[in-house]
């Protein structure tokens, strides 16, 4: 077991690695084995996902940071703010984008943390400042292995790269920024620029703690249904003993957290503990849970603020379009899609902070009566809503006093003030 420092500007492959004086500029070639300990200089910038090896249940592998600065960043977007990268078309005011972008477009992010651009789908469309269509996500997911001709429009009143100071396409360049496996620590880093996910996988004994998540999400997943989607950390099937604790997430197309999977073939996490964690700005939810309800699992502590807001609106005549479509989208908390209780089943949701959700709910269930019996609410704030509150047992509330009185849930909630 050891401690590897890796710097991929001022590194050297011949050094070791094992002294932060004497880093290797990359951890590719390492062979690295349970216990081992890689951490990435602060302020390094890396355009690539973050490669994660499995660990044992007694020696995790741990991917960190060192130094000072900023985290280190994983970034999935390519940068078109050249102006040799934009070409003008036929049509007034719409480039199209000469330079190679791997996968289709899902969003692009301006001037360094602006996502204000606005995915048209269709190219007549484009009509306004920042509006962008890829002829290819038009084909849907079952034709990504197999892309035609790409063709990335942007309508801009000049040269995209003489409005902006910097553009960065984000796109289906790999499924997710990092594939979750079990046995491992991910803390201190930052994960950007992802046109679907940020993390995702599956495994036991997984910590993400002090990361953080920004601009994830919004390639098309379906063009006919006008769904797009992106998760920044996402379980599929199977999760036990999960961490998440101290993160930011700002800016994700669907969710920041959530554990999913194909129905029946899906495992109820258990111990899946997320909290202390602030989420600002995302499109479905902060939590989203659906298919099984988990085991001795926790949402707790966490700051939401911001649901259904951002670029996951653009465009949008609300409610955005989901699978549960018209029902409104954008809400702190979303469970769905479990249609019985587990075994044993128990999440606990409380001490939470929930700011707006303009257009949705702080707890929005259509889950079953039996799987809502296994949900115990206290201590949560809530923010002031004349049109949602929280949906739970079939019923919309828009009183807090209505909501604890019907439920019996969250007796000892409040309004913030």
């Amino acid at each position: 077991m050891a401690t590897y420092y890796i710097d991929n500007v001022n590194g050297n492959d011949s050094y070791s690695g094992l002294s932060a004086l004497r880093p290797k500029k990359s951890y590719e070639k390492i062979k690295i084995i349970p216990g081992d300990i890689i951490l990435f200089r602060r302020g390094s910038f890396y355009r690539e996902k973050l490669n994660i090896t499995m660990g044992t249940d007694v020696d995790p592998i741990t991917y960190g940071a060192y130094g000072e600065g900023e985290a280190p960043t994983f970034c999935g977007s390519t940068d078109v703010s050249a102006a040799e990268d934009w070409e003008p078309t036929e049509t007034p005011n719409v480039w199209r984008c000469v330079k190679p972008v791997p996968g289709d477009v899902g969003n692009f992010v301006f001037n360094g943390d602006e996502c204000t651009a606005t995915l048209r789908w269709e190219k007549d469309l484009l009509s306004a400042q920042g509006d962008f269509y890829d002829s290819r996500f038009a084909e849907g997911e079952q034709f990504r292995k197999r892309y035609t001709e790409q063709n990335v429009f942007m309508y801009s009143e000049k040269n995209p790269a003489e409005h902006y100071s910097h553009i960065e396409a984000l796109s289906y360049n790999t499924r997710s920024l990092g594939t979750l496996c079990s046995n491992i620590v991910i803390q201190d880093l930052r994960f950007t620029g992802s046109g679907v996910h940020g993390l995702a996988g599956n495994g036991k004994n997984v910590v993400i703690r002090g990361c953080s998540f920004e601009n994830i999400g919004g390639c098309a997943w379906n063009a006919a249904l006008r769904i797009r989607f992106g998760n920044a950390v996402e379980f599929w099937q199977y999760g036990e003993n999960i961490l998440i604790e101290g993160c930011s997430f700002k800016n994700v197309y669907d969710s920041c957290v959530t554990h999913q999977g194909p129905g029946e073939k899906t495992v109820p996490t258990s111990n899946f503990i997320c909290r202390r964690n602030l989420f600002d700005t995302y499109g479905m939810a902060a939590f989203e849970y659906r298919d099984k309800l988990p085991i001795c699992s926790e949402f707790t502590a966490n700051i939401c603020k911001n649901a259904g807001c951002g670029f996951a609106m653009l465009g949008e005549e609300l409610p955005r379009r989901s699978e549960i479509w018209p029902q409104p989208m954008g809400h702190h908390i979303f469970l769905w899609r479990i249609p019985e209780a587990s075994a044993e089943g128990s999440l606990l949701i409380a001490d939470n902070v929930f700011g707006e959700a303009p257009v949705g709910a702080a707890i929005y269930s259509i889950i079953s009566p039996e799987a809502e019996a296994q949900i115990t609410l206290r201590g949560n704030r809530y923010t002031k809503n004349s049109t949602l509150l929280n949906r739970f047992g079939g019923i919309d509330f828009n009183s807090l006093d209505q909501y604890k009185k019907k439920t019996g849930k969250d007796a000892d909630s409040s309004y913030i003030d």
